[in-house]
């Protein structure tokens, strides 16, 4: 008889957040790694452009509003323009309650407004997305 012994690191999804605000971070990475995904923090567009293409995660939750560097639009296009990352499904979670057609357009799959969802639905609509 085998024992097989099921890593479940290696089952998780990748979920890259860019957003700059610290509180906010925790509270995502805490909800999301009790759903079962694992999860990858970035402050900056520039670094999260990178660790969308080093880390290939299977969703991308993005702020607009980033204090230092390129903004969120900019990094949707960026994804959106570049063959390997454009297939990742991109959340837009942000403050600007009338940009979710504009970011639509630009190619995220959907636009949250931080104020009006709870962390509980967001994950529903995550794993409704990644069907897990």
């Amino acid at each position: 008889r085998k024992i097989i012994i099921m890593d479940n690191t290696q089952n998780k999804k990748n979920i890259l957040i860019i957003e700059d605000d610290s509180t906010l971070q925790d509270a995502y990475q805490k909800a999301f790694e009790k759903s079962g995904y694992n999860v990858i923090l970035e402050t900056k567009g520039s670094n999260g452009l990178q660790k969308a293409k080093s880390e290939n995660p299977a969703l991308i939750i993005l702020d607009l509003m980033l204090a230092e560097g390129i903004n969120g639009f900019d990094v949707l296009e960026q994804l959106k323009k570049d063959e390997d990352l454009a297939k990742i499904p991109v959340f837009v979670l942000t403050n600007l309650d009338s940009k979710e057609d504009t970011v639509n357009a630009i190619g995220a799959e959907k636009c949250f407004v931080k104020t009006d969802i709870f962390i509980e639905d967001l994950i529903k609509e995550i794993d409704k997305r990644l069907a897990i």
